[in-house]
């Protein structure tokens, strides 16, 4: 609590008053994470398949990028959680992680069923997804050589490049947006 205490120019005394304990600290910074992952992969289910599997990692990858220490934090402790937390907080957690798994699922499903994508296993993919997404923050920089949106338009095309069934589509535009108005790109609009 010492370090806490230093770290957000308080004294010990004022962060106890916020805070009874370090769990409670720590808890806090799992449900921000957790929420934001929740709402990060919330779409349209009007837009397509893979407009709505790059717009969840451009989301994911940007808000990673922005807060990278709450995003180890997260995965770091991880394994610890059910020694930390209440029965309910921890339920509260892995709720919110069925849900991150299943929309990434169901959106890969409702690829397949449209025939905009490939059969795959979404099961496998999906766990795939959140690995490639959320551990990013390993190795993401948020003033890295390439930004995090530019990130998201490579994993999102890799992905999406088999995934995508018609020809066209894949190579000229698998992320469902012009390719002029991607970050990155000669003549590419602003990032937003």
């Amino acid at each position: 609590m010492d370090d806490i205490a230093d770290a957000v120019g308080l004294n010990k005394a004022t962060v106890y008053h916020y805070y009874a304990s370090k769990s409670l600290i720590l808890y806090d910074i799992y449900k921000r994470a957790a929420d934001f992952t929740v709402a990060a992969v919330h779409d349209d289910p009007t837009a397509s398949a893979r407009e709505t599997i790059y717009q969840f990692t451009r989301r994911l990858l940007i808000g990673i990028a922005s807060n990278i220490e709450q995003a180890a934090v997260y995965f770091q402790e991880g394994p610890y959680i059910t020694e930390w937390f209440t029965e309910d907080q921890v339920a509260y957690i892995r709720q919110a992680e069925a849900q991150v798994y299943e929309h990434i699922r169901d959106v890969i499903d409702r690829g397949i069923a449209s025939g905009e994508f490939y059969e795959c296993d979404s099961h496998v993919l999906a766990l795939g997804y959140i690995g490639m997404t959320l551990g990013s923050y390993r190795w993401l920089r948020p003033h890295g050589r390439r930004t995090a949106e530019e990130i998201a338009v490579e994993f999102s095309t890799a992905l999406l490049r088999g995934l995508i069934r018609d020809e066209k589509v894949r190579a000229e535009t698998p992320l469902g947006v012009d390719p002029a108005e991607l970050p990155g790109k000669p003549g590419a609009a602003p990032a937003r």
